[in-house]
């Protein structure tokens, strides 16, 4: 019992000192400050579409990757398991939004990202597959991204379904789906982190996968600013 109320603390500190800084200062940058504004491009709204989709098919092929590479560890196989099923919708939800403001299927299929997209993914990616299937860094990334994706997510919802652009609650299915299901997932994600923390390289795993996320969400939104103007 003791050893959790540790590992809890230790996770709670995460949240507290880096996790939810960073989503409050994904708040006030440029993109979400347009957004509130009223003033938020049809094109960079495009670019969040086309960048997202494409984001979370490499996570799905990521923890297929992942599943097949821990299946002699149960505790980090079954993160990829349950991984891989909360996100399987995810990809067409995001593509119903950039197809509302009249991107093509072409439009996705030919889609290449930027490298802010691509240096986010592919860290997330690559991070499971290197930190020795480390359950507690396995879980860490979900419990970050999730938690900044939950409070983003909500914001796009609350102001595209308003005047100035009235978009229909169909084509925000993806805003509003992951502004109330990260809530769990992220609380999931963060207990999972809490039961597989035990050691000092468990908590400095979890703290440097949680410091690289908030950046790399950080430098994705000005990427997509910038490249979709």
């Amino acid at each position: 019992m003791a050893t959790e109320t540790v590992d809890r603390t230790f996770v709670d500190s995460i949240l507290n000192e880096i996790v939810r800084p960073a989503a409050d200062k994904l708040m006030e940058s440029r993109y979400f400050t347009d957004l509130r504004n009223g003033t938020l491009t049809i094109r960079r709204m495009q670019g969040f579409s086309l960048s997202h989709t494409w984001f979370n098919r490499a996570l799905l092929k990521g923890s297929a990757i992942r599943m097949i590479k821990a299946s002699d560890n149960d505790n980090a196989f079954m993160g990829a398991a349950r991984g891989l099923e909360g996100e399987i919708t995810h990809p067409d939800m995001c593509k119903k939004f950039g197809l509302s403001l009249g991107l093509t299927e072409e439009d996705f299929r030919d889609f290449l990202p930027i490298p802010e997209v691509l240096a986010h993914t592919s860290i997330i990616v690559a991070s499971a597959l290197i930190l020795g299937g480390n359950a507690a860094a396995g879980r860490a990334s979900g419990m970050t991204n999730e938690t900044i994706v939950q409070r983003y997510a909500t914001e796009f919802y609350n102001y595209l379904s308003k005047a100035p652009y009235n978009i229909d609650d169909d084509a925000l299915e993806f805003f509003y789906v992951h502004g109330e299901v990260d809530i769990e997932h992220s609380a999931q994600a963060a207990d999972a982190v809490a039961r597989n923390v035990s050691t000092d390289r468990d908590r400095e795993l979890v703290r440097y996968i949680a410091q690289n996320q908030v950046r790399l969400k950080l430098a994705k939104f000005e990427g997509i600013y910038d490249a979709f103007a």
